[in-house]
C-alpha cells in the first residue's frame, strides 16, 4: 500500500515537454498547470464556480499477489462567491464532509459529527486542493515517461478548449522533471508500462473541463517488484450555474482543556531514580557516647545515690 499512498501524495508542477505541439503557449495553459491543484481552484474561481466530479481508483501489490486498491468517489461544488463544499466517499468505508462558508470551516468524517470553526489559511485552500488533486496525482506519476500532444479543439458551451492525449513514449524518457524526494523516490525508478489518456482543458481559463487517464506501472521492490494501475475520470458541469452554498447545520468546536500538559506536570518525576538521603550529622556539643547512639547517664547526687531531679539536698 506504500505505492497506492504515494500516488495520491500532491507535488510541484512538471516542466513542459517537448511533444505538447506547436500551439502558442499564450493559447492554453500548459497541461501540467491546468492540472495542478492549485491553479485548478483558482481557474474555477475566475469561471464563476462548477461542479467538479471525480472517480479514483488506485492499487499495488506484488508481483503476482492479489493488489490492495480503493476507489475514491469526490464531488466538488464551488459557488460565485468562492465558498465550496466537497463530499468524498471510498470503498473502504471512509470519507469526508467538508463546508467553507464566509469565514468559517465545518468538516465531518464519515459517521462523523459536523463540527463548525473559523476557517484560517492556508487549511481553506489546502482541503480544496486535496479535493481536486486526483488527476494530479496520476499525471504526475506518468509524465517523466509519458508523450504529451495536442490533438484538436472542441468547443465547449460555445468556448473553445484544447484536447490533449497522452501516450507512452518511445526511448528517452519525454518529460525530464527534478528527482523526486523522500518517500515519493519510488517514483523516478517507476516503469509505465501502459498509458493512456485524454484531457480537455478550457483556452480561456485554464480550468479542467475533463479528464481520463489510466495507467499500469512497475517499480522495484524487496523481494518482490511491485505491480499496480492507477485511472482516474473526472467532468466539470454546472459552469457558472452552481447554487450558492448554504451555511450547514454544525457543532462549534469545543475547547478541551490542556490534559496532557497538566498529567505531565503532576506525574513528573515518578518514575525518577531518587538520590538517598544523607544520614543525620550530630550536632557540634554531642560527646562520643551521642554520637554511637547511646544516651549519657546522670551522674548520682553526692551522699543520696539518687540521680536526676528525684535526689534531695544532703545534710
Amino acid at each position: 500500500m506504500v505505492a497506492v499512498a504515494m500516488v495520491a501524495v500532491l507535488a510541484g508542477g512538471c516542466k513542459r515537454g517537448k511533444d505538447q505541439g506547436t500551439v502558442p503557449a499564450q493559447k492554453v495553459t500548459v497541461l501540467a498547470d491546468a492540472l495542478r491543484p492549485d491553479a485548478f481552484a483558482a481557474a474555477l474561481k475566475r469561471i464563476g464556480g462548477a461542479h467538479f466530479h471525480a472517480t479514483s481508483r488506485f492499487a499495488a501489490g506484488a508481483a503476482g499477489a492479489a493488489p490492495n486498491a480503493v476507489t475514491t468517489t469526490t464531488d466538488v461544488w464551488v459557488d460565485r462567491s468562492g465558498n465550496y463544499r466537497f463530499r468524498e466517499q471510498n470503498d473502504r468505508d471512509g470519507g469526508r464532509e467538508v463546508v467553507l462558508y464566509g469565514r468559517e470551516l465545518a468538516v465531518a468524517l464519515r459517521y462523523g459529527k459536523m463540527i463548525r470553526r473559523v476557517a484560517e489559511e492556508p487549511e481553506p485552500s489546502r482541503l480544496l486542493e486535496e479535493a481536486l488533486g486526483a488527476p494530479f496525482a496520476v499525471f504526475d506519476l506518468v509524465a517523466r515517461r509519458a508523450r504529451v500532444a495536442r490533438a484538436g479543439t472542441e468547443l465547449v458551451g460555445g468556448a473553445h478548449a484544447t484536447v490533449f492525449e497522452l501516450t507512452p513514449s518511445e526511448g528517452a524518457v519525454a518529460d525530464k522533471t527534478r528527482a523526486s524526494q523522500g518517500l515519493r523516490k519510488w517514483r523516478d525508478q517507476a516503469s509505465i508500462d501502459a498509458l493512456a489518456g485524454h484531457i480537455l482543458v478550457d483556452d480561456a481559463t485554464g480550468a479542467l473541463l475533463r479528464c481520463d487517464l489510466t495507467a499500469k506501472f512497475t517499480t522495484p521492490g524487496d523481494p518482490k517488484p511491485v505491480e499496480g494501475n492507477v485511472e482516474v475520470h473526472t467532468v466539470l458541469t454546472d459552469v457558472a450555474s452552481t447554487v450558492p452554498i448554504e451555511r450547514p447545520p454544525a457543532e462549534d468546536l469545543a475547547m478541551r482543556q490542556r490534559t496532557l500538559p497538566e498529567q505531565k506536570e503532576l506525574l513528573r518525576g515518578l518514575g525518577q531514580v531518587r538520590v538517598a538521603a544523607e544520614p543525620t550529622r550530630p550536632g557540634p556539643h554531642a560527646g562520643a557516647a551521642h554520637a554511637g547512639g547511646a544516651k549519657p547517664a546522670a551522674a548520682p547526687h553526692p551522699g543520696t545515690g539518687k540521680t536526676g531531679a528525684g535526689a534531695k539536698a544532703g545534710p
